[in-house]
């Protein structure tokens, strides 16, 4: 398609991650799709691209001798009433440049790949400068000093003053041509540009919105609104809370927080998002839960983009995945039914808190948010919970089994030994083949007696791998019998169901049990909130119930 018949870029909406662009994309398709149903003549682009792109290449039924090939002309099909695409990095930027080249209506970007592209592409950058609606998803986000400094390259190629200062007289002359309908458009067409401006925490930003008290690199000059009285729509719950989300929090010693998470993970069966603040926290905890037996996924910005997007359909698809990310999927990310958001870092704002709980209680369903705190982390989550208007208080404290935290400890343990030795083997290789890789980046020819000292080193090395082998082999075969143990709550009889101080026949027989702590019944996190301190009453019960103890419950057939 030339660009004399390319259809012009009519919307852009520009997002911080290729995941929320992605899932942008995919939301308008689906909304065009139902629409489309009952137009003939409406099609999405990517109902196009599939018809297209489909080939049997021999699959299938055999034709009949007398079945002739019947070639549809191409202009038989009629084009998308409106044509979406994605432009994310990651992916092939030859591609997206081809669809680009046919044009589309409405098109979803992440800023650096956008950029690239409009760096070589002229006919685009004038479609931008043309553009009726532009859209910033997660604005405050993008707009953060140091972040996605391409925005700005393309923010301005809609500013106004900009296209007068440096637009060249082509796009003045292309700007004063007719369009499709006919109608003549003046010089001055981008004057009616509409922005739309979406995130859960631009409160306090656009509250200076009316008295137009800004710095040179805030929101309102770098968009160059049309309209000098923006309108504001704040829907945003008080306090950052929507009214179906339970918070919590688990004071801890911060060496204590993997055992503490791995009991919430067990006690609590669902699809739970945990957070961390470093991508090296999720390496680190990542194979300890793989270790312990947990559907574990990672989701962080040094992952391919097709790992991300696996990663992501795995823990949509799993009933109880556990997803492991960074930050970045802390914004617009819609998942399906996630039961629990868990701060296992302190979220370094009041932002994030709010954008990370947001992945829960969506759509007014239910959700639960758990913030994991150190003793160091207090000051900040005061100033946090404080910037929100709230208390400490504010936040019930989880309730936790200690007998059963207990319990846990032994697996932690060797799951962390285990990864330890596998971590020593993993850099005693890479140490080992540093050198000789180096030498021959460099065409340098190794001495004879680096190559004799070699020898020896690498029969060394051999018999240091098969005794650390050894050794992961007799503690992964430790941890699977621990793994199969029961974990029995205090109070639970290991020859009599029916007696002991927490009977569990009933809860059996009403299928209210829980499927690995036995003695426990299955509930949701929510319900299991301590509100404020306990009264010394219910701590003298707590110490006297500690001093009971019983035998370890091996099964209901157990003598």
């Amino acid at each position: 398609m030339t660009s004399k018949h390319r259809r012009p870029l009519r919307a852009l909406v520009l997002a911080p991650t290729r995941e929320l662009a992605l899932q942008v994309s995919a939301h308008l398709n689906v909304c065009l799709g139902t629409y489309g149903a009952g137009h003939p003549d409406v099609k999405t682009e990517d109902a196009e691209d599939e018809q297209a792109s489909f080939s049997p290449k021999g699959k299938g039924k055999a034709k009949s001798k007398g079945e002739e090939k019947v070639k549809v002309p191409v202009g038989s099909k009629a084009p998308p009433l409106v044509s979406v695409a994605a432009i994310v990095g990651g992916m092939s930027a030859q591609k997206q440049r081809r669809i680009l080249e046919r044009g589309v209506d409405v098109l979803i970007a992440t800023p650096g790949r956008l950029w690239d592209i409009l760096e070589d592409d002229a006919d685009l950058a004038k479609d931008v400068k043309s553009l009726r609606f532009l859209v910033l998803d997660e604005a405050d986000r993008m707009i953060e000093t140091g972040h996605f400094a391409e925005l700005d390259n393309i923010l301005r190629l809609t500013q106004r003053q900009f296209q007068k200062d440096e637009t060249d007289p082509e796009f003045n002359k292309q700007s004063s041509a007719t369009d499709e309908d006919g109608d003549l458009e003046d010089a001055s067409a981008n004057d009616k540009m509409q922005t739309f401006v979406f995130s859960a925490t631009l409160k306090k930003k656009t509250s200076l919105l009316r008295h137009s008290l800004f710095k040179p690199d805030d929101l309102v000059l770098r968009l160059d609104f049309r309209d000098p009285e923006p309108d504001i729509v704040d829907l945003s719950p008080v306090g950052g809370v929507v009214s179906t989300l339970k918070e919590s929090k688990i004071e801890c010693l911060s060496g204590d927080k993997d055992i503490y998470l791995y009991y919430f993970l067990l006690r609590y069966p669902g699809r739970s998002l945990v957070f961390l603040s470093a991508v090296d926290g999720i390496r680190r905890l990542l194979p300890l839960l793989e270790l312990l037996g947990l559907p574990a996924y990672p989701l962080h910005s040094q992952l391919e983009q097709r790992q991300r997007l696996k990663n992501l359909d795995r823990f949509k698809s799993h009933p109880n995945a556990i997803l492991l990310a960074t930050d970045i999927a802390a914004r617009g990310l819609d998942v399906p039914s996630v039961d629990h958001v868990v701060h296992y870092q302190i979220p370094r704002s009041a932002d994030v808190y709010v954008h990370r709980n947001g992945r829960t209680a969506r759509a007014k369903r239910s959700g639960f948010s758990m913030l994991m705190c150190g003793p160091e982390e207090r000051r900040v989550v005061r100033a946090l919970l404080g910037s929100l208007g709230r208390q400490e208080n504010d936040i019930p404290e989880m309730l936790v089994e200690h007998h059963l935290l207990d319990k846990l400890k032994p697996r932690l343990y060797i799951a962390k030994e285990i990864d330890k030795v596998r971590h020593k083997t993993k850099k005693a290789n890479h140490e080992r083949n540093w050198m000789k890789a180096t030498a021959e980046a460099m065409d340098i020819e190794l001495g004879s007696d680096f190559a004799s000292s070699g020898e020896e080193d690498v029969g060394m090395h051999n018999r240091q791998v098969k005794a650390q082998n050894a050794k992961v082999a007799s503690l992964k075969a430790e941890l699977k019998q621990l793994l199969a143990q029961p974990l029995v709550a205090r109070g639970v009889s290991t020859r009599y169901i029916t007696s002991g101080s927490r009977p569990i026949v009933d809860d059996i027989i009403a299928g209210n049990y829980h499927e690995t702590m036995v003695g426990v019944k299955k509930s949701e996190a929510g319900n299991d909130l301590v509100r404020g301190k306990r009264t010394k009453k219910e701590k003298e019960k707590s110490e006297a119930d500690a001093k009971v103890e019983y035998e370890e419950w091996t099964g209901f057939g157990s003598s």
